[in-house]
């Protein structure tokens, strides 16, 4: 069984037999489930994080009783052993490898009620008896997108507009400028579509056509938002410079195109707008 244990403001990590010191200082979260609440003191230690693809992986602990360790079996180093007063290291609090299930798709929350984050369960995985590693995904859009309240979108179109969000958020920091409009570019037509019907009544129709009905029923402001994603979306193509001699897309572009899915959103009512 795999424990950390924190002692001197030093956090350590070993088994119920031995310890050493974790000399660079870990990240650790207090961790709980939504859908399932285990009732457990539990710790997440963070060995990965990217923030381009919101993704977290670590390890998931559970408080233990476990209090002391024979102070011969605790290695300080690099630090001397005169923090050893006694034979005995005592431990302020000791964590254990987690003895619960988690599902893949249960949603968590990492930090306190001060300072805390939505994820997803992507993969849950057991090693043995030594490890219990989560992969998580954020369910934030890290400041590319405001953040969406999704029970005010549509219903029957939420999970598509949800889909085609998290796109745009994946695809914007670490691809081309044309994967990144293109996922606008589908993110706006489920957006609108869900928005005005009527527009779209087949859910057949590209962004051109959307476009024109929004200009043609007094969404002048819309519709210009949606033209210039549309626009950038056809400069992207590979033919298009030599076609009309326009410039290749840039990522200015880009953040451009991200910036009308984020006006939508907000204009739409369905963004967490602050001032």
């Amino acid at each position: 069984m795999k424990y950390i244990a924190e002692a001197y403001g030093l956090w350590f990590e070993g088994s119920s037999s031995w310890l050493r010191l974790m000399v660079q200082p870990p990240v650790l979260l207090p961790i709980r489930f939504v859908q399932n609440a285990v009732n457990m003191d539990m710790l997440f230690l963070e060995d990965y994080f990217n923030s381009a693809t919101r993704t977290r992986r670590g390890q998931l602990y559970q408080k233990d009783g476990m209090s002391s360790w024979a102070a011969s079996t605790v290695s300080l180093f690099p630090y001397n052993n005169g923090l050893h007063t006694t034979n005995v290291f005592h431990a302020n609090k000791s964590y254990k490898t987690a003895e619960c299930s988690v599902n893949h798709g249960w949603t968590v929350i990492l930090g306190n009620n001060n300072a805390e984050s939505h994820w997803t369960v992507v993969f849950s995985e057991k090693v043995g008896l030594d490890a219990y590693y989560l992969t998580l995904k954020s369910k934030t859009y890290f400041g590319v997108l405001p953040e969406i309240n999704p029970g005010v979108i549509p219903e029957g179109n939420r999970q598509d507009i949800l889909q085609a969000l998290d796109a745009v958020v994946d695809a914007a920091p670490i691809q081309a400028p044309q994967p990144v409009i293109d996922a606008c570019r589908n993110a706006a037509c489920h957006m609108i579509s869900a928005k005005f019907p009527e527009s779209n009544p087949t859910g057949k129709k590209d962004l051109g056509p959307i476009v024109r009905w929004l200009n043609d029923h007094g969404c002048r402001t819309l519709g210009d938002i949606a033209d210039v994603i549309n626009q950038l979306h056809s400069r992207a193509k590979a033919n298009a410079a030599a076609q009309h001699g326009t410039r290749l897309v840039s990522q200015r572009d880009t953040e451009l195109a991200v910036s009308a899915v984020a006006f939508m959103l907000q204009d739409f009512g369905w963004a967490e707008t602050t001032i």
